[in-house]
């Protein structure tokens, strides 16, 4: 009988252990990613800032920096009729590749007070114009789409506050929109579509 138990017992234990995912822990959203070496440079910059204000935290990765173009939707489960919408909105895109620039660091408010993201802040038109034209598509095709677009970058996530300040300009050009599926909790990225900026 105690033989019996022990297998079931082990299987408990391991399920248990797994981490918690949210209630919709299925994220689409379009993002811009800097291309390698701009993405190298980010995370050496972000170390060094981190090193330099004795910030205690979690640095991302330089294959998780990314600027948020549209949050899609989050579901329980992935839905393919949302995400066959997402890439129909996406193919009705049409610019040329955009210039982006970060000139400013600050932390944002909000959330957990233990995790504030720190951000580098985003500038240029092109970016504004592409997020505009990408949630207009997306309405056009039965998906709500944000009015507001505060372009960032999140390097760290700590409890410092860190006052909005200046750096040296980091730039690259954005070839490319990106959509994702975040699986929420477990820290992954697919990829489920590119779309090059080259009209």
């Amino acid at each position: 009988m105690e033989h019996g138990n022990t297998p079931a017992q082990g299987r408990f234990n391991f399920y248990q252990e797994l981490p918690a995912r949210p209630k919709r822990p299925e994220r689409l959203v379009f993002m811009l990613f800097p291309d390698t070496e701009t993405s190298v440079h980010i995370e050496r910059f972000s170390q060094g800032f981190v090193c330099r204000n004795h910030l205690i935290g979690t640095r991302l990765r330089p294959d998780r920096l990314h600027v948020s173009l549209h949050h899609v939707r989050d579901d329980k489960c992935l839905r393919t009729k949302f995400v066959y919408a997402a890439k129909k909105a996406a193919e009705a895109v049409s610019m040329r590749p955009i210039e982006v620039a970060f000139r400013f660091i600050t932390s944002f408010e909000g959330g957990r007070p233990h995790r504030r993201p720190l951000v580098l802040l985003g500038e240029g038109d092109a970016m504004f114009d592409l997020h505009g034209e990408l949630g207009a598509a997306m309405v056009e095709n039965g998906l709500q789409a944000a009015n507001q677009f505060t372009p960032h970058m999140t390097l760290f996530y700590g409890p410092k506050a860190i006052p909005v300040q200046s750096i040296e300009p980091i730039r690259f050009t954005v070839q490319e929109f990106v959509l994702i599926h975040s699986e929420l909790g477990l820290g992954r990225y697919n990829v489920l579509g590119r779309w090059s900026l080259n009209d």
